[in-house]
């Protein structure tokens, strides 16, 4: 498959008024086209800041390094004007929270409109058209009499159906990548299955590539091809989807992994640090179970297999480029 966006030994920090706080570390991901790759992890680890560095839409006090390249072209150094091109057209984002992305005052149907137009007015034959593109991509979606929706305010929507709104602002353009940021946070469990389901949908029907932010590991294992675990500001592990669920081999990934209620409901213990006091060496290494001497003071890299499949940790040493087996006892990390 054809790379459609690579990301290089990203490097994020924030200057506040008096320190410089580095969050994302040697964030290197790759995403391929029509492939859905789930960026999971704990909150504040760094997955949206991940998604917002791709999308020119950091604060003023970030400081930026590193490479990103969309379809071959480097597009991290380009400026907000040069970007505009890129941002909704090729590239989109769907937010987290309809009640704050959605403006109470404006018709769901406009607000949809304005992906399109830009708050520009439109001859009247463009305006029919722009029309007919929002009705269409809310059939696709389900919305229940979609012509008459487009009519509605957020307010007298569901839950369920704002999420489409906003899904339906994201994909209106046909980008083809789409970063959805956290869609199954903070729902209930009804509305979770139908935000997953209509993903699914998209994935099968749109023929886009996404990157899936996400803590919830169960949603990302029906809809993604791919996962990367995050962890304070670093990818710890990435791979298949289902290798990732069925054997993991970062102890972080699996401490996220029996953490699932399906899988026992075993929580972790201790707490991501914070990004103004990390560790000296593994940063994982606080909290690992399986932590050695040396991961308290030796920063691990990655290791690669000929799969594909990646590993930042020192229980692993990299072999001709493929693992072998732990330092510590094998059976720890079977799932």
């Amino acid at each position: 498959m054809k790379k459609l966006l690579e990301i290089k030994n990203l490097d994020v920090g924030f200057l506040s008024a008096n320190a410089y706080v580095q969050v994302l570390n040697q964030v290197s991901m790759d995403i391929y086209e029509n492939e859905v790759l789930a960026v999971v992890g704990e909150t504040g680890c760094g997955k949206s800041v991940t998604g917002s560095t791709v999308l020119h839409l950091l604060p003023e006090n970030a400081i930026v390094q590193g490479e990103i390249y969309y379809e071959g072209q480097e597009i991290l150094g380009l400026t907000e004007e040069e970007f505009r091109k890129f941002r909704g057209r090729e590239i989109a984002a769907i937010p987290q929270s309809p009640s704050t992305s959605l403006d109470p005052m404006m018709e769901v149907g406009e607000q949809v409109a304005e992906c399109v137009t830009g708050g520009r007015r439109r001859k009247k034959a463009e305006r029919k058209n722009i029309q007919s593109r929002v009705w269409d991509i809310f059939s696709r979606l389900r919305l229940p009499g979609e012509r008459k929706i487009c009519h509605a305010y957020p307010c007298q929507l569901s839950g369920g159906m704002n999420q489409r709104v906003l899904i339906s602002m994201g994909v209106i353009m046909e980008p083809r990548l789409l970063i959805v940021d956290e869609p199954t946070k903070a729902v209930d469990w009804i509305l979770r299955k139908e935000v997953v389901r209509v993903l699914r949908q998209m994935k099968d029907d749109l023929k886009c590539s996404m990157m899936l932010i996400t803590h919830d590991f169960g949603a990302a294992s029906q809809i993604a091809d791919r996962i990367a675990v995050m962890y304070c500001g670093q990818i710890v592990e990435t791979g298949k989807a289902d290798e990732i669920l069925n054997h993991p081999r970062h102890p972080y990934t699996k401490g996220l992994i029996q953490a699932l209620p399906s899988r026992g409901f075993h929580v972790m213990e201790g707490f991501m640090p914070s990004f103004s006091e990390l560790p000296e060496g593994c940063r994982f290494a606080p909290r690992c179970p399986q932590c050695l001497e040396r991961c308290r003071h030796q920063i691990p890299e990655i290791y690669r297999d000929e799969t594909g499949r990646q590993v930042r940790c020192l229980l692993f040493e990299e072999s001709k480029g493929a693992y072998r087996s732990p330092c510590l006892e094998e059976a720890v990390f079977h799932a």
